[in-house]
């Protein structure tokens, strides 16, 4: 079947996006590619098309459950045959999706980094028909990018097993040095490279600086009532004054972040979709894989930390084409607690040891055990029985899983998955001798075709419901049948899920590689430098985006920088060079500046002031700036 009546049987689409076609075609033709489009280009299509059209098994490599969970039931809902290897299964149901994947009754199998490393899954791969290997987030790989990866590094030794099946490389946001260490750390072979444009000329990026950011919200929010938007915050607990600020002047708002429970996160994610809240409030966990087409503004109650992830928040806007507006707003104290927050995500080595040591205890697992062993965290009861921050924890295990230590889910969600692990003849004759157990035994096996030889996800409070009695009682009936070895089950969780991913070692022989903190500790740093030009910056803003990823282009008009220098007799680099000349003889205040300069406005002023302050090029002392000596 060739590609576009595979884009039509499957998607209902007539035709690609002009720069989807070249990169399908690439694939199709067994070429390795490097493709670079950013947030809403499409991604996903340029490898489920080829892998489709390929024969074999098309293999994902993706870091994200959510994200993999969200792409497996989009495919299955079209009628496409798809799996994904997660860290919440067990090694029963792993094996039995490896041996589907084996006998071609998947067309994708999704799987993370880590999973790849285990001899199971390599001993399966050898004998796996594949199309093609699709390599997604795969910025990833490069310690120079801005959600760096360690795992993503052995994906190379696939190409061993199979040397002439293509690889696909996918990302959104890509320096040119990130580019080459894709290409480099995948060892791809004479790769087709296609970039799309960083540019999005419906969008306008605006920064304001303010005393009071949340009125600037309130006041936006209100501006834009009845519109499609997201409200960004960096902590759980600025979503929610936010949220409750903006009900409280009468605005429809939800609230979202990864402390939510499952159900609480999804009812909150169907109102937004569905139009019965306007505005999102979220932290960074909202966003990844959604793709609602009239979001019609981004406002940044506070920025992430680096420019990448700042484009990613800012391109949930305006996928319709439709003129749409991201508005950040920084206060005096915001580049500090930036600063902070990075410091924060390097707790002291020492401490980062005693954290893994207090994890190993707490789930009581041996030295020399616990290869690919997952555990349920409750992250409160490991705080408040070892003492430890919080804060410091978290970023402990975030670390840990830099280092290739563990692989550390936040608010994994996953139903209650079972099969049975006996024949039909044992199960009939346990229900001979047990009645009490007839009515679930007979629910399962006929709700859930397939049971018996595959994991199936399955719903206590429905089963309930058909039996007439309690949630409770359905569980521990299950607990019954799984203790009799009849079911193998994996139980329902909201808690963050930690997977050891090799055996615990011995205090002195545990350590924590250099890459992934010194040296990940100073790239952070620098990204920091870039997003906080970003936000002093007196020149275009999307200009400023496309110079950052390497790209051209002209002045967008749109943004604040933009719009004052049309109100404006100056440039901004005139304005810079006048305000320096004027200061050459005499100190002056902002007032006496303003009444030298003939043409140009407070804000325009204003920015042009803290960019000189910043650049230690003059200094404000009682009230007066000073060119500096």
């Amino acid at each position: 079947m060739k590609a576009r009546e595979v884009l039509k049987k499957y998607w209902g689409f007539d035709d690609f996006r002009p720069n989807q076609v070249p990169i399908i075609e690439s694939i199709i033709n067994g070429k390795d590619t490097l493709a670079l489009l950013p947030t809403g280009g499409g991604k996903s299509i340029c490898y489920q098309v080829p892998g489709l059209v390929r024969e074999g098994l098309c293999l994902v490599i993706s870091p994200l459950i959510a994200l993999m969970q969200d792409q497996v039931n989009g495919l299955s809902k079209l009628g496409i045959k798809a799996a994904a290897i997660t860290s919440d299964m067990s090694r029963k149901e792993i094996d039995i999706t490896l041996d589907n994947a084996k006998f071609g009754g998947i067309d994708f199998l999704y799987v993370s980094p880590e999973r790849l490393k285990t001899d199971l899954f390599h001993a399966r791969f050898k004998q796996m028909k594949i199309s093609l290997i699709a390599v997604d987030e795969a910025h990833c790989i490069s310690e120079w990018g801005h959600d760096f990866r360690p795992p993503y590094r052995e994906i190379w030794q696939l190409r061993e097993i199979h040397k002439e099946i293509p690889i696909i490389a996918l990302t959104a946001t890509a320096t040119a040095r990130v580019r080459e260490d894709i290409k480099t750390q995948l060892r791809l072979k004479d790769p087709s490279y296609f970039e799309g444009s960083f540019y999005r000329d419906n969008l306008s990026y605006e920064v304001y600086k303010t005393d009071n950011k949340l009125g600037e919200i309130i006041k936006y929010a209100k501006l834009f009532k009845g519109k499609c938007g997201v409200v960004y915050c960096q902590t759980r607990r600025d979503t929610k004054e936010v949220t409750k600020a903006l009900i409280a002047h009468g605005i429809s708002a939800g609230m979202y972040h990864g402390g939510l429970d499952a159900e609480s996160r999804k009812q909150k994610l169907s109102a937004w979709l569905n139009d019965q809240i306007s505005v999102m409030v979220a932290t960074n966990a909202f966003g990844m894989g959604i793709d609602k087409p009239d979001v019609r503004f981004v406002l940044h109650y506070e920025v992430p930390n680096n420019l990448e992830a700042y484009y990613q928040e800012a391109g949930r806007s305006g996928r319709d084409g439709k003129a749409s507006r991201n508005l950040a707003f920084i206060e005096d104290r915001d580049v500090p607690a930036m600063q902070k927050r990075l410091e924060q995500q390097f707790p002291e080595m020492e401490q980062i040891k005693m954290i893994y040591k207090a994890m190993c205890n707490h789930f009581s697992v041996a030295i020399g055990a616990g290869e690919f062993e997952s555990y349920p965290m409750d992250m409160r009861a490991f705080v408040n029985k070892y003492q430890f921050d919080f804060v410091e924890v978290y970023n402990a295990f975030k670390l840990l899983e830099l280092n290739g230590t563990l692989s550390f889910n936040e608010s994994v969600f996953h139903r209650t998955k079972m099969k049975f692990s006996v024949s039909n003849t044992t199960i009939y004759s346990f229900q001979l001798k047990h009645k009490e157990y007839d009515g679930i035994i007979t629910v399962l096996s006929r709700s859930y075709p397939g049971i018996f030889s595959n994991f199936w996800e399955i719903d206590e409070r429905k089963i309930a419901k058909i039996l007439k009695v309690s949630e409770k009682d359905v569980t521990k009936k299950l607990a019954f049948l799984e203790k009799q070895g009849l079911i193998d089950i994996s139980w329902q969780t909201d808690l963050p899920l930690i997977t050891l991913l090799h055996e615990r070692l011995p205090d002195n022989y545990f350590t924590i590689q250099p890459e992934v903190y010194q040296h990940r500790k100073k790239v952070l740093l620098d990204k920091l430098s870039g997003m906080l030009n970003f936000l002093n910056s007196t020149d275009c803003r999307s200009m400023e985006i496309l110079h950052y990823f390497g790209q051209q282009g002209e002045p967008c008009g749109k943004c604040d920088n933009c719009k004052d220098a049309e109100k404006n007799a100056y440039t901004m680099d005139e304005l810079k060079d006048y305000v320096l000349h004027l200061l050459e003889d005499n100190a002056k205040t902002a007032i006496e500046l303003e009444n030298s300069i003939e043409g140009v406005s407070n804000n325009q002023l204003g920015k042009v002031l803290r960019f000189l302050v910043d650049e230690e090029m003059i200094e404000l002392r009682n009230s007066s700036f000073y060119l500096k000596k």
